[in-house]
């Protein structure tokens, strides 16, 4: 009787575990609980540094968010009353009239999406391959997809989207912006602006136009990438918004 219900026992151990391996997959459990908590990354394409002794003096500030993505589930109102809460925390004075401003704030949401749905071939992606896109962005490269790899890299070291078992998966959500700062000069710079305009499959027409402004550019890309297992869109919107607001703020 004893050896009856050991034996019981034994075929019940082995029927839950072959339902475990068949609804999560055995190697990929761990992975599932290491991302169990929400991990974010960063990576900005090119550093930009302001003047410290200009910033000290001049703190008004003009700011525009515009975003030409496919995807509007960034709330652009939202976003820009961040970055204003978070430049105003740091003393600068929001402005409405682009003239009267010290500095002129361009943002533009290029992208915003979950990230390589299609699962567990880009999700299995080798640290090599994680590595290599991270170098590119590391180097200039403005790429944007080597941005993101570059961010999650930074943050949870996985591509995302893969596909744990039937019901869990891992999630990554990705948010890019352009930025662009101006910073005003009493003095004139000289600009000189090149176009190079194709005439069909064998001409180029170039063209070179010099001019003064009073305005210095500075540009770059942040990329923000948010990974956790089953992560939904509504829950994410806000912390890409939230970090990428931080990452811009961290410029002034």
């Amino acid at each position: 009787m004893h050896q009856i219900h050991r034996s019981s026992k034994k075929l019940l151990m082995l029927f839950l575990s072959c339902f475990v391996l068949m609804f999560y997959g055995c190697a990929t459990i761990p992975e599932a609980i290491e991302h169990s908590s929400l991990q974010i990354g960063t990576k900005m394409s090119d550093t930009i540094f302001l003047d410290p002794e200009y910033k000290m003096t001049h703190k008004k500030i003009f700011i525009d968010v515009t975003n030409t993505s496919n995807i509007r589930k960034i709330n652009i109102s939202n976003f820009k009353q961040k970055i204003a809460s978070d430049l105003q925390a740091k003393g600068y004075t929001i402005v409405v009239d682009p003239t009267q401003a010290d500095y002129i704030l361009q943002v533009n949401v290029l992208y915003f999406d979950h990230y390589r749905k299609t699962g567990a071939k880009e999700g299995a992606a080798t640290g090599a391959a994680l590595g290599a896109a991270a170098g590119l962005a590391a180097s200039g490269d403005n790429d944007v997809d080597a941005l993101i790899i570059a961010a999650v890299a930074a943050g949870a070291g996985y591509v995302g989207g893969a596909v744990v078992g039937k019901m869990i998966h891992i999630d990554t959500f990705a948010g890019v912006v352009d930025v662009q700062i101006k910073e005003k000069h009493e003095k004139p710079i000289k600009e000189t602006v090149e176009t190079n305009a194709s005439q069909g499959s064998a001409t180029v027409v170039k063209q070179r136009l010099e001019k003064e402004s009073h305005w210095m550019i500075y540009r770059t890309k942040i990329a923000v990438t948010a990974t956790k297992t089953n992560l939904k869109e509504e829950e994410v919107a806000k912390v890409v918004e939230d970090n990428l607001a931080d990452q811009i703020a961290g410029i002034f």
